[in-house]
């Protein structure tokens, strides 16, 4: 393991890489989690070794306070960004997630040293993957390019092309500088309706990469977690009936 220093951001390498086609998904918190869901179920149901780790100051805790995390075992965690490693005869996929998004003002700092390493280890394309806000229930999975790209590709396995709008976040960002530099980029967004985790919308998601990259991930786990999920909704949504219907006590008949 070594230490390097990034301009003021620190690359700790646990394991020299050479990627061969190279690909980099970034899944980070954001509208429903879905993104970061969706990448770090791929990471624990493939069991991917962890092979570096970013750090610096754009890199700060959720409310955008400097700090640290502490584990269940009362360790001391620095926020950071983590890959992981996919290798294939194929081309190798590194899978990039962090418990937090880069603050604002951090936002280019962090990207472009993402992509300093990435390109130095033989990175051709960057793909992000998030949540997008809908008012309907029913998940859909759109696409949206940075750069010169067929979209046949995308539309062949029905994913709907963004009609506009905005993507805040690194989930666009990285796409975006990446396709400055001469890589493809794109950004995946599975539709969701609330802010609360969503991992129905990050599973279609999943869905989505497996076909893009050609990968096998066994779903079953998070089909449990999406049942588990809609249970608890619905006994929250009839208990919430039932309070609803539940006559209100009248005010006694002296009272002015």
């Amino acid at each position: 393991m070594r230490v390097e220093d990034l301009g003021g951001y620190k690359l700790v390498v646990r394991r020299d890489v050479r990627l061969r086609k190279g690909v980099l998904v970034q899944g980070l918190p954001g509208i429903g989690l879905v993104g970061k869901i969706a990448v770090d179920y791929i990471i624990a149901n493939l069991h991917l070794p962890l092979f570096a780790e970013l750090f610096g100051p754009g890199l700060l805790l959720p409310v955008g306070n400097a700090g640290v995390f502490v584990d269940g075992s009362g360790v001391l965690r620095l926020p950071s960004y983590k890959f992981y490693l996919l290798e294939r005869d194929s081309g190798d996929v590194v899978f990039l997630t962090s418990e937090v998004q880069p603050v604002s003002w951090g936002q280019h700092d962090v990207a472009e040293r993402v992509l300093d390493y990435f390109v130095r280890i033989g990175g051709r394309e960057v793909i992000g993957v998030c949540g997008t806000s809908s008012e309907s229930e029913e998940i859909e999975v759109y696409y949206a390019l940075a750069g010169d790209l067929d979209e046949k590709r995308f539309e062949a396995l029905n994913l709907k092309k963004s009609s506009g709008g905005t993507i805040t976040g690194a989930c666009g960002l990285l796409p975006a500088l990446a396709a400055m530099r001469g890589l493809s980029g794109y950004v995946i967004m599975g539709s969701t309706n609330t802010s609360e985790p969503n991992p129905a919308a990050a599973r279609e998601v999943i869905v989505a990469l497996s076909k893009l990259l050609g990968i096998e991930v066994n779903l079953e786990d998070l089909d449990r977690m999406i049942k588990e999920v809609r249970s608890r909704e619905e006994i929250a949504k009839k208990l919430l009936e039932q309070m609803e219907r539940r006559p209100e006590p009248s005010l006694p008949s002296w009272y002015v």
